[in-house]
């Protein structure tokens, strides 16, 4: 057989060309002929001779109406032409061709890349091929385009600005450009699918700005291009969905070595990355990047509009940060189950002055639900002034992020509940100024190494929520295990509509001044009934609440209880008026919590308690306690020289008239020092002044006139006491002096009490 050039267009016909010559005079150029060549193994270094077509001789036979009279079936089908078991040789040139019919090779090996740019082409199918490339840029197909088991070397499958009529197929095919591009498809508009199930690239797949009308399938897929971008679609629009996910005949999930990077996208259905791999594939970020980069991103969604689910749960795992900032979800955000780690990329104290991102979602609206149970991530969760209209789930979630703020949720809001149930937190939660549509439930939860604060040198709270506002319940409670906060729980200011639970909790570690900061919180029902005593102070500090739970263990805090202007209405167990050891016991908390200092809100709010409860003995109790601090507290600030004085007036008060909570103790002491008057001196009659008045005397009156300072009945100035007598009346009168001091007393705190 004389050699034919790859070159030489009027040279000789090869077999293969003959074969495919004779198909097309017979008008049947759909399938080989029975004694057709071989089937080509398109990857093997060597092949047949007569199985060479060149890519001239091809571009030429094509093009030429000479048969184009068979160009429809019958029926008014499209004309198949088919190319089998061939090797196009040279250059298969159909730039800016007409074709009107489809076009099929079938293990066919391309040594260079057809060039199809500006065709207009009825279909295109291509299995089993080799190739260096497609050169297609603004190929016009009305039929699917087909690349089915395809193997792309060293080259890129060029279809920018593309207008596939159909669908295109990419699966089961091999993409190859290392550190190139695989695919080049900007502005690329496919009215249909494009499915790439089970494709492989090592390269970049390029496609921003596409249009995709159906699905954009990958599951099962392996992209490759580390360092770099494995998938570019920006701004893509997808009428379907976006599917990577595990394929349904291998099994075998979707892997990415890469940034799946895709801002700006608009997808009419779900995303969907269940069971999926992402690997960024990129050297840890280096010192002075900018703290809103995330520069190990592996899913990039900024700015996506995502009419359904985003699902990158179950088995969902990646090793760097899932990015969907200012994003919008029309259903349900899901990553139950996933795992994000990215503590390979930076040592845990690099991460507390600047921590990684494992999620970071700002300015995120999700119009169902947050999923997030069961997952686990090493790395910061960031989410700030995002809004979630269904519920936030994290329950028995596994948040790594030791001495960082390892959930950042400020501003965030939530239709229904945020749940946190049985949730392992190492790191801080913060969510100031979140607004909650039902209950925060934290129940089971375990808080621990909360976040270090680099400027003032000391650690932050283990959930914060300042200013929050919570419509039903905060819930820091036991259930299957106690709940655990080594960090301050911060509350202040926060805004909760019915109960906040501690019951059964195990508050602080001692490294915080704070167990509980509720300064000016304002809730219904109060229920602090803590498991073991707080390390840490409890700051109920203008805090507002109707009913207050509390017990000996929240007393016992290490660092006290601060209840100054504390305001309550009840307690939860009422206090029976016969119950007086309660009430002595609720003093010893009030005394032993004191610190000594004199505080005389906590006795004053406890009292308006038992007389707003109609337990007005219970009401005086308390009013004598607090006067007996005060005076304490007044004798230790005196001069020594006065201290005992002050004790002696602050004794004789209490045990006289109960600093006047009780006057009705001054008439008995009238009564019994009257008798004892009397008594006196009716064995020692005293001589009158003046015997010419002729006095009468009388014990009784004598003794009266003495004790009563402001009447005055005669007998004081008749009669002229001696020896004894003269220091019993002194006794009588300044008993008297003391009893009427006492009861005016009395008198003027019962009357600013009713005002």
């Amino acid at each position: 057989m004389p050699v034919v050039k790859p070159w030489d267009n009027n040279g000789p016909l090869t077999a293969a060309e003959q074969r495919f010559e004779d198909l097309l005079r017979q008008g049947r150029a759909d399938r080989a002929p029975q004694d057709a060549a071989p089937p080509l193994d398109v990857h093997a270094p060597w092949h047949l001779q007569d199985q060479e077509i060149r890519g001239e001789y091809l571009a030429r036979r094509l093009v030429e109406p000479s048969w184009r009279p068979f160009a429809r079936r019958s029926g008014g089908q499209q004309q198949v032409i088919v190319i089998e078991d061939a090797v196009i040789t040279g250059n298969l040139d159909l730039r800016a061709t007409d074709l009107p019919y489809l076009l099929e090779f079938v293990r066919c090996r391309f040594e260079q890349a057809p060039d199809l740019r500006q065709a207009n082409i009825a279909g295109l199918v291509l299995w089993h091929c080799r190739f260096p490339g497609i050169d297609a840029r603004n190929l016009n197909t009305s039929n699917d385009t087909v690349l089915r088991n395809c193997t792309s070397v060293g080259g890129i499958v060029d279809l920018a600005d593309a207008q596939l009529g159909g669908s295109l197929l990419l699966n089961d095919s091999e993409l190859r450009n290392p550190g190139g591009r695989a695919v080049y498809g900007d502005r690329l508009t496919v009215n249909g699918a494009l499915l790439g199930l089970r494709l492989q690239t090592s390269g970049e797949i390029r496609i921003p700005g596409a249009k995709v009308g159906g699905n954009l399938n990958f599951s099962g897929g392996a992209l490759r291009n580390r360092g770099r971008y494995a998938l570019n679609a920006n701004g893509i629009q997808i009428g379907g969905s976006l599917r990577c996910d595990v394929d349904p005949l291998t099994r075998r999930p979707f892997t990415v070595a890469g940034i799946l990077f895709m801002p700006s996208a608009h997808i009419a259905g779900d995303l969907r990355l269940r069971d999926a791999v992402l690997e960024p594939g990129v050297a840890p970020p280096r010192r002075g990047e900018s703290q809103y980069d995330d520069p190990t991103s592996t899913l990039v969604v900024d700015r996506g509009d995502i009419r359904g689910d985003v699902q990158i749960d179950q088995g969902f795992r990646s090793g760097g940060t899932i990015r969907m900032v200012s994003a919008k979800v029309g259903g349900d955000l899901r990553m139950s189950g996933a795992h994000i780690d990215l503590s390979w990329s930076r040592s845990a104290k690099a991460s507390v002055e600047q921590p990684l991102r494992a999620v970071h979602i700002d300015g995120t609206e999700i119009l169902g639900n947050l999923e997030a149970s069961r997952v686990d991530l090493h790395g910061q969760v960031r989410m700030i002034d995002v809004r979630v209209h269904g519920s936030f789930q994290l329950n028995r979630a596994k948040l790594h992020g030791p001495r960082t703020d390892v959930l950042q949720a400020s501003r965030i809001v939530v239709g229904s509940n945020m749940d946190c149930r049985e949730a392992d937190v190492v790191g801080s939660i913060q969510l100031q100024g979140a607004q909650i549509g039902a209950n925060v439930d934290l129940r089971s939860a375990h808080l621990t190494k909360p976040a270090w604060h680099r400027h003032r040198m000391a650690y932050k709270s283990s959930v914060d929520l300042r200013a929050a506002g919570i419509a039903r319940d905060l819930v820091c409670a036991a259930g299957s295990r106690p709940f655990v906060a080594e960090g301050e729980v911060q509350l202040r200011r926060a805004e909760i509509g019915r109960q906040a639970n501690f019951y059964g909790c195990r508050l602080g570690d001692g490294s915080s001044r704070n167990a509980i900061n509720a300064f000016g919180l304002v809730v219904q029902e109060l229920t602090l009934l803590p498991e073991t005593a707080p390390q840490g102070r409890i700051m109920l500090r203008q805090a507002q609440c109707e009913l207050l739970a509390d017990n000996s263990q929240l007393w016992a805090a290490s660092g006290g209880v601060d209840v100054e202007d504390f305001a309550y209405d009840n307690f939860t167990t009422t206090i029976e008026p016969t119950d007086r050891a309660a009430v002595r016991e609720r003093l010893g908390w009030l005394r032993a919590n004191s610190g000594g200092r004199y505080q005389p809100g906590p006795y004053d709010q406890l009292a308006r308690v038992f007389r707003g409860n109609g337990n007005e003995e219970h009401a005086v109790e308390v009013l004598i306690e607090k006067q007996k601090r005060r005076y304490q507290a007044i004798a230790a600030a005196t001069r020594p020289a006065f201290r005992l004085p002050v004790r002696l007036w602050s004794a004789l008060q209490l045990i006289t008239v109960s600093y006047g909570y009780r006057p009705l103790r001054a008439l008995i002491w009238l009564v019994l020092l009257t008798a004892a008057g009397t008594t006196w001196f009716g064995f020692h009659k005293l001589e009158p002044i003046n015997e010419e008045d002729h006095p009468v005397w009388s014990p009784l009156l004598y003794t009266v006139d003495q004790l009563l300072p402001i009447i005055n009945l005669g007998h004081d100035v008749m009669w002229q006491a001696h020896g004894n007598s003269q220091w019993i009346t002194v006794v009588l009168i300044a008993s008297g002096w003391i009893l009427a001091t006492t009861v005016a007393a009395g008198i003027t705190r019962a009357l600013h009490r009713e005002l």
